[in-house]
């Protein structure tokens, strides 16, 4: 019992936990790499990031941003925002919303707000800001897999005059994939952690003997060789899971070449 209960407060409580962890977490080998990243990746493991870090954060977001603009214009979701100060109470209400935000997922962006005695004004740029950064929104990578900066929507909503109700409902449609992009940019942190000092040449030469243990055979050595680290581990899992009938044009069971 009492090695469960050791195990289960070595879980990060949010990123900041997460991140000193990084910090006395060195791999000197890429067999202690691969080991690394395999437990990152196990279920429990991202089900618990997801679970009890990012979803408090995204449930407060949404909470704190209903509650401040339901005090701010009277619970009327259908109250065109026209007016400058009426664009102020909706920034306000955003970077509170976001404030509660890092509160679950990362207080020490939060803290930040306090420590630099932050406005409104600036609070919302900052947060706004820090928010893309976490979630990718903005970015090539938001901009591939769907998601939006929320500093852009925000302005957007402002500027085409839109209801308090529009505001909400596109904070709410945004949450899964900003989630999704938080998490995904976490495991890119982790990898890179890992995996940055060995270039990608260097891992696929050591891929390459498990590979063919694994009943695979290189069909071109040149495409193969000049993998991206990212395509690479996904190799390894396809490998991992017997999945790899066919990967791209670059490897097949050497069953079928039998054949």
């Amino acid at each position: 019992m009492a090695g469960k209960k050791e195990e289960e407060k070595k879980k990060p409580q949010h990123l900041d936990d997460f991140l000193k962890g990084l910090e006395t977490e060195h791999s000197t080998s890429l067999d202690e790499a691969f080991k690394a990243r395999d437990d990152f990746v196990k279920e429990e493991n991202q089900n618990h990031l997801y679970v009890n870090v990012f979803v408090p954060g995204q449930d407060a977001l949404y909470n704190t941003l209903v509650s401040e603009l339901d005090k701010a214009f009277e619970k009327k979701d259908d109250k065109k925002i026209e007016k400058q100060e009426e664009r102020d109470k909706v920034k306000k209400a955003v970077g509170k919303a976001l404030k509660k935000y890092f509160e679950k997922v990362q207080p020490s962006i939060s803290k930040t707000i306090d420590d630099m005695k932050m406005d409104d004004d600036e609070q919302y740029e900052f947060l706004t800001s820090m928010y893309d950064q976490h979630t990718g929104g903005g970015t090539q990578f938001g901009q591939q897999h769907g998601i939006k900066s929320i500093k852009a929507s925000i302005d957007n909503l402002l500027e085409k005059k839109k209801t308090i109700g529009h505001i909400k409902k596109d904070i709410y449609d945004s949450k899964v994939k900003q989630l999704g992009g938080a998490m995904a940019l976490l495991g890119e942190k982790y990898i890179n952690h890992h995996f940055g000092r060995y270039h990608h040449t260097t891992i696929a030469a050591y891929l390459k003997p498990k590979l063919e243990k694994a009943g695979v055979e290189i069909k071109d050595k040149l495409e193969y060789a000049t993998l991206s680290t990212g395509k690479l581990l996904d190799l390894r899992d396809k490998m991992i899971e017997k999945k790899l009938e066919e990967h791209e044009y670059i490897t097949k069971k050497k069953e079928e070449d039998k054949k």
